[in-house]
């Protein structure tokens, strides 16, 4: 599996993190994201005229969407025109091309909750050790611990879900943040759909929601 940043060489094609670009002055019909948020100008159409899994992106007024290039058990790679993302069961272990000094690398541990049932995850902690390459920190400790949370409805795609929501408490004492990522799972399966995760310091959430065209599988 070629993850990014560490091979230094990524191909990146679709569309990039952006606030303003050629989809905006196109009249869509709009849908919601899978977060209460603004309204999306990505929508059900473009999704199933990409004909493959795609990853909403959104922080901020800023949005992308990035499509799966690879695919290896839990790991998805996501590329867009400028940035790339890498997720493991829905959580970011891997980023490149997030502005104003957003790339970190976050590899899970052994143990780690997203490599097995996150709905079996309530209580668990781990610590994990985080790299943010453009600030020049390697290592840096990330305490994480889990709360498993009763259903929610979520819109995906203009359909309405039952997911479960699964609170991640995070704490990096050396950096002074303490922030809550949330998971929206399948109750079924238990793979992350949706999700809110900071990435580092200064920065606002990012919000993903996976998305697969009509037929597709996920």
């Amino acid at each position: 599996m070629n993850i990014l940043l560490r091979s230094g060489a990524c191909c990146l094609a679709g569309l990039m993190l952006a606030g303003c670009n050629s989809m905006t002055a196109t009249s869509y019909d709009t849908l919601r994201l899978a977060i209460s948020g603004p309204e999306s100008v990505i929508t059900t159409d473009v999704v199933n005229n990409l004909g493959r899994p795609s990853l909403i992106a959104r922080m901020a007024q800023s949005e992308a969407l990035l499509v799966r290039a690879s695919q290896y058990q839990l790991i998805s790679e996501w590329q867009g025109r400028e940035q790339a993302l890498v997720t493991q069961n829905g959580r970011l272990i891997q980023t490149a091309g997030v502005p104003e000094n957003g790339d970190l690398i976050a590899p899970l541990l052994p143990n780690d909750p997203f490599l097995g049932d996150l709905r079996e995850a309530d209580g668990v902690e781990v610590t994990r050790l985080v790299d943010m390459p453009d600030r020049y920190l390697t290592g840096v400790p990330q305490q994480a611990r889990y709360k498993v949370r009763k259903l929610e409805t979520i819109e995906v795609m203009g359909e309405e879900r039952q997911l479960q929501r699964i609170d991640e408490r995070i704490r990096m004492p050396a950096l002074g943040i303490s922030e809550t990522n949330l998971y929206w799972v399948d109750p079924d399966n238990g793979r992350v759909i949706a999700s809110r995760q900071f990435l580092v310091p200064e920065l606002p959430p990012l919000f993903l929601t996976e998305v697969t065209p009509a037929g597709g599988q996920p």
